[in-house]
């Protein structure tokens, strides 16, 4: 079971993170594209590396292709009752360029995120959004205006990366002839 100094002798959420540990790397474990990680020192965080096709925005101010997002998502104590995604994911690579991630702060947008959220739906969203699946298309409501600007215009290059973040999976019958 993950232990949580901050959250005492919460049994409801101890369960609840071994669960989203449980799932997550069952996850990563079907996944071509997702690693996570658990820091040995600070559960209840989880270390999402997603190895695909994204954008980033280089200190000279090109916009290029990256093949390599970490990712950081943490579950505060009173995550089951109240849930800040602002507060609970922060994107570790630096210069990602869409509308939802911030160009100033370690932020990303994942939309609307009730309590008790699972990490699995959570990693789904942030993927969408690395691989512009997922945008925001409002300036006015965006984290980066210019990354908005420029994604309204440059529709026909998305999504970056097609594959799914979970394999398919096949059920195949062989009969013999």
């Amino acid at each position: 079971m993950i232990a949580n100094q901050s959250s005492g002798s919460d049994a409801i959420y101890q369960r609840f993170l071994e669960r989203q540990r449980v799932e997550g790397m069952a996850l990563a474990e079907a996944s071509d594209v997702l690693s996570l990680h658990i820091p040995p020192m600070a559960p209840p965080h989880f270390v999402a590396e997603f190895l695909c096709k994204g954008l980033i925005r280089d200190s000279a101010g090109e916009i290029k292709e990256a093949s390599r997002f970490q990712v950081g998502v943490w579950f505060p104590a009173d995550y089951l009752r109240r849930a800040d995604p602002f507060e609970m994911v922060r994107l570790f690579t630096p210069g990602v360029w869409h509308p939802n991630v911030s160009q100033d702060l370690p932020l990303i947008c994942t939309g609307r995120i009730s309590p008790g959220t699972p990490l699995v739906d959570i990693l789904f969203q942030i993927y969408d959004i690395l691989t512009y699946q997922k945008y925001n298309p409002r300036e006015d409501d965006s984290l980066n205006r210019a990354a908005c600007s420029w994604a309204r215009e440059n529709q026909n290059l998305f999504p970056t990366d097609r594959r799914p973040l979970k394999r398919r999976s096949l059920n195949l019958e062989v009969t013999s002839i």
